[in-house]
């Protein structure tokens, strides 16, 4: 299993100089799909009795993994919160792979850890949060919402980490928007509560939450012997890239006494920008917060990010004692050791990615990026607002827009049923062809067209591509 320096070196050469062809051909290379029948034929097979020379493997890789994969660091592509990666965070991930670090203890981690704690540390300024502020990275925005909702259970509900929750005063209870993203469905039931313990609270027309309506919800819920615990406020919904009222659920979090959570994974890196900060005016009250580096920082998966205003949340939440924990190794350097503040004991060097892509590109970078990205969106509004077949269904939000293409000889007179039949061809033929990739979804009973400028290298061009793509797409679909 040992390699002599040369034959890395050769290797090395020859993974870098594929990755600098990957970037360069990103403009030209279909998207996809592949074909899962063929796929399953290609990589079928016994597991060999015998080694292979890497060499050869590689050769593999270039013929039968690339070709087959799908391209979502694709400037044509516009679908979910899924960016181009930076290059230096591909580079930093087999840095990551070779130092093969475990984060969860310092004795096995210390400059990664101390890394991971900088890098926490420019996330909680970057939304606003004080000096007592901690948090760790996850792999996520699904595990980030968990650990945030678990920590108010614990928080607020203390008597249930030791006996559960039957021993609560009622039934613990949270509140969601009912545009949430479906990883809080999941975890509702992951700690205990039943999709019962979750409460979906309707949404005004532009798709935020309504805060009275919350307000009315917790006191009736109050009354009926629940036990309401936690509000979780969206900044940059799934689906439109709505904006929940982060000051007005703070407010309804202050007056009854409730732990206040935002996801804020994707719209979060707002807050690099000057000129679109003020969106989230009211996240720095939360008691806690999502985060994802993957989405919105380009960083290569998988990075996410909790953070909690009080760092002895965490800690309160995840402490566990263990004999073999008592080591000097572990013991020396107790409060660095990040397994105690969440739920994963083995921890990648995921830090180092986001790290060194901050430090790289620096914060005035990601406001070029983030800017422009914005500005695609408000570009393809504007193309949308001049045409005849296309109507807008939600307004830009944080590069996001919702629409649907309109058949001339539906237009006016179809039903909201064939026209949504319109929007899932749409996308079905878009995908098929492989030259951009949209996505779809349902906004106000409605199957929409979702746009999402994702990726730093997409340009005005590629818009009017994938408008060009989706017109062709539509006058099949009408036909």
């Amino acid at each position: 299993m040992q390699w002599a320096e040369e034959e890395i070196r050769r290797f090395g050469d020859e993974v870098a100089d594929l990755v600098a062809r990957y970037y360069g051909a990103l403009e030209t290379t279909r998207l996809g799909p592949a074909d899962p029948g063929a796929l399953d034929r290609l990589f079928d097979g016994p597991l060999p009795e015998t080694g292979t020379d890497p060499f050869s493997l590689l050769n593999e890789v270039r013929r039968d993994v690339l070709p087959n994969s799908f391209h979502l660091a694709s400037p044509h592509y516009f679908g979910l919160f899924n960016p181009t990666p930076t290059v230096i965070g591909v580079f930093a991930d087999a840095i990551a792979s070779m130092l093969n670090q475990n984060m969860g203890a310092w004795c096995h981690g210390p400059a990664g850890i101390q890394i991971e704690r900088t890098v926490v540390r420019w996330l909680c300024d970057l939304v606003g949060y004080g000096p007592e502020a901690f948090g760790t990275l996850t792999s996520g925005g699904t595990l980030a919402n968990y650990t945030g909702v678990k920590v108010a259970l614990n928080e607020m509900v203390p008597e249930v980490r030791d006996s559960g929750v039957g021993a609560a005063a009622g039934r613990p209870t949270f509140y969601v928007s009912a545009q949430a993203h479906y990883s809080l469905d999941r975890l509702a039931d992951l700690i205990g509560l039943g999709t019962q313990g979750m409460a979906k609270i309707e949404c005004d027309a532009s798709a935020r939450v309504i805060p009275s309506a919350l307000e009315r919800q917790v006191a009736a819920d109050r009354e009926a012997g629940r036990l309401p615990f936690c509000v979780v406020g969206i900044a940059g919904t799934t689906t439109s890239g709505a904006i929940d009222p982060l000051e007005q659920l703070a407010d309804v979090c202050r007056r009854q006494r409730l732990w206040y959570h935002v996801d804020a994974a994707w719209g979060g890196a707002v807050r690099l920008t000057r000129r679109h900060a003020k969106l989230l005016q009211g996240i720095e009250r939360a008691d806690s917060i999502t985060l994802d580096p993957h989405k919105w920082f380009s960083v290569p998966f998988t990075a996410g990010a909790i953070l909690t205003k009080d760092r002895g949340a965490l800690r309160r939440t995840f402490e566990v004692r263990s004999h073999y924990l008592s080591d000097r190794g572990f013991a020396d350097h107790e409060d660095l050791n990040l397994f105690q503040y969440g739920l994963a004991g083995t921890r990648r060097l995921d830090a180092l990615k986001v790290w060194l892509s901050l430090r790289q590109h620096g914060r005035a970078g990601y406001e070029e990026a983030v800017n422009r990205q914005i500005e695609l969106a408000e570009y393809l509004a504007g193309r949308i607002a001049g045409s005849s077949d296309l109507e807008a269904i939600s307004p830009p939000s944080l590069g996001v827009v919702c629409f649907r293409y309109l058949p001339e000889k539906l237009r006016g007179r179809g039903s909201d049923q064939d026209l949504d039949a319109v929007q899932s061809r749409i996308q079905h033929t878009v995908e098929r062809r492989g030259r951009a990739w949209i996505s779809t979804s349902m906004l106000a009973g409605r199957r929409v067209i979702r746009f999402c400028a994702t990726s730093f290298l997409s340009r005005e061009r590629h818009v009017d591509r994938l408008l060009e793509e989706i017109r062709l797409a539509g006058q099949e679909a009408a036909s």
